[in-house]
């Protein structure tokens, strides 16, 4: 059956808005639900896995909890049984909160707003966590560039292992959430942007251990401590698994007495331990904002569909290409060379993975606007780009390179920050993030059975008689011409979806109907018009 879900968010909010006014907006598109209708759910594990980099006084190298915050459209609120997933993924350098920035986890500002904003749209929002630390202010090249590599590999390899239990929760767990397990996208911010992006596109070892950029320049002491020759690779599946998360599997001794997660034996090369294998972690959707693609070759034809949107002038993620720099204690640490935003979609454009949006349709003024920035050099759809520029040519990095976000101001470490700082230009710019995305997960959506961004017109209206009904109901369409009738009962099931041809009256059969509240919507030559219907 095709899913016709932006029907059903009618029988949920009866109590709230009249069917005619509620059609007025679209589910998963407007904001059809009220803080009050949202469902928070804090501190959810969804997996755990080994970490190189826990400090010594914190218990050094050890297996570490990842968590997840769920935001939901509450489940007596929402009948829909089985609604689209968007997870998100925090900035922060790859580097834990407070280390180098006032953000770095899944409770940041930008990342929490948006989740809110998508729960009140009808999605199920997930703001997890994933492995961070590396070497960023190291002097040795392979172990700082090697450690960041590992950084947002670790990192991919956590990501898909939230898709796996968000999956999991759907088909094992007995679905507390009512996940659609076929509709999940992702949308990383700053750092987490280099973690969707690679996600989408990281599918083979040779992408990550080809590169002479992502082997070993001199021999010496590896990332792991282990000897190494120069033109190894940094990534060493046999140790750490592939980018899935499987291989590499580490030999378990027993429980921490702390944590109760597993205690790894460091003397054996292995460090990853798989979750959920078997459960697909395919997504339908990327989004990046402010991060940037690792290296080109990752990108190829059938990748996931991927979007961006990025300040052109970005000193820390390049626009186009170029080297990423790592603020540490108020200095700079140049990593690795990166195709950014502009790179990675015009790739994701030619290559036809992003085809599933029909962007060279979409005319609304984000849409327009994006393709006929300056900076966006031939007019690439899909990208949006921010055109601020830095305030002093002497100080490039102080630039509003990530507008979404913004802190606590008596944070320690907001000294070191470039943006302003201003929740309500920074909530602004979350309304172009907002604005860009939403129509082309739209069409993600609507490419994996879905029926969003139908606007239906106040113009078109339509009586139901008798209502209620018994055997038959009539319905009078007041001077326009139907072409096309819907009805859903409460669940927001569909049981009728019926092409008909030019009419100006119909006739519902609703003999065989269960008693209780149905929706009808009709589609006319007028525009799209819904009304509920009562069977006696």
């Amino acid at each position: 059956m095709i899913k016709k879900y932006s029907l059903a968010l009618l029988w949920a909010l009866t109590s709230v808005v009249t069917a005619e006014s509620l059609w007025a907006q679209q589910r998963y598109t407007d904001e059809v639900f009220s803080n009050s209708q949202i469902t928070t759910l804090n501190n959810v594990p969804y997996g755990y896995n080994f970490s190189q980099y826990v400090p010594a006084n914190l218990g050094g190298p050890m297996v570490v909890p990842m968590y997840a915050d769920i935001y939901m459209p509450d489940t007596v609120a929402d009948p829909v049984a089985s609604r689209p997933v968007v997870i998100l993924f925090h900035t922060g350098s790859f580097l834990p909160r407070g280390l180098a920035s006032p953000m770095g986890d899944r409770k940041d500002s930008a990342v929490v707003e948006i989740a809110k904003r998508f729960a009140r749209r009808g999605f199920i929002a997930v703001s997890a966590t994933y492995r961070l630390g590396w070497l960023a202010n190291s002097t040795n090249l392979d172990l700082r560039r090697g450690t960041n590599l590992m950084a947002v590999y670790n990192a991919v390899q956590d990501a898909k292992v939230c898709v796996r239990a968000v999956r999991a929760s759907k088909l094992v767990q007995g679905d507390p959430y009512r996940v659609d397990p076929n509709a999940i996208s992702l949308i990383g911010v700053g750092s987490g942007g280099y973690v969707t992006l690679a996600y989408a596109t990281i599918n083979n070892l040779a992408e990550v251990a080809s590169p002479a950029k992502f082997k070993y320049t001199t021999a010496g002491t590896g990332i792991f401590g282990n000897a190494v020759t120069a033109g190894m690779p940094y990534v060493d599946t046999a140790r750490v698994g592939d980018w899935n998360g499987y291989g590499g599997k580490a030999t378990i001794i027993g429980a921490h007495p702390v944590t109760g997660l597993p205690l790894v034996d460091q003397t054996q090369p292995g460090r990853n331990i798989e979750l959920y294998k078997g459960i697909p972690s395919n997504v339908n959707f990327v989004a990046n904002l402010g991060g940037a693609l690792g290296d080109s070759a990752w990108m190829a034809q059938g990748d996931a569909a991927v979007i961006s949107l990025h300040s052109r002038f970005d000193f820390f993620a390049p626009y186009y290409r170029g080297m990423v720099n790592v603020p540490i204690a108020g200095s700079f640490f140049p990593v690795v060379d990166v195709a950014g935003s502009h790179t990675a979609v015009k790739m994701a454009n030619t290559f036809g993975n992003n085809s599933v949006f029909n962007a060279g349709s979409m005319m609304d003024p984000l849409s327009v606007k994006a393709r006929n920035n300056p900076y966006n050099v031939g007019n690439q759809e899909n990208l949006y780009t921010f055109n601020m520029l830095p305030p002093n040519a002497a100080m490039p990095f102080k630039v509003n390179a990530n507008p979404w976000d913004w802190w606590n101001p008596a944070d320690p470490l907001s000294a070191n920050e470039t943006n302003p700082n201003v929740k309500a230009q920074s909530k602004l710019y979350i309304d172009t993030v907002m604005g860009f995305i939403l129509p082309r997960m739209a069409k993600a959506l609507n490419a994996v059975g879905y029926n969003v961004g139908v606007q239906e017109q106040a113009t078109a209206s339509f009586q139901i008689i008798p209502n209620p009904a018994n055997n038959f109901a009539r319905l009078r369409l007041d001077g326009m011409h139907a072409h096309k009738v819907q009805v859903l009962d409460a669940l927001g099931r569909l049981i009728l979806d019926q092409t008909v041809g030019i009419e100006d009256e119909l006739v519902l059969n609703t003999s065989a109907w269960k008693s209780g509240i149905y929706w009808v919507r009709v589609q006319t030559d007028l525009g799209v018009q819904t009304k509920q219907l009562m069977k006696s």
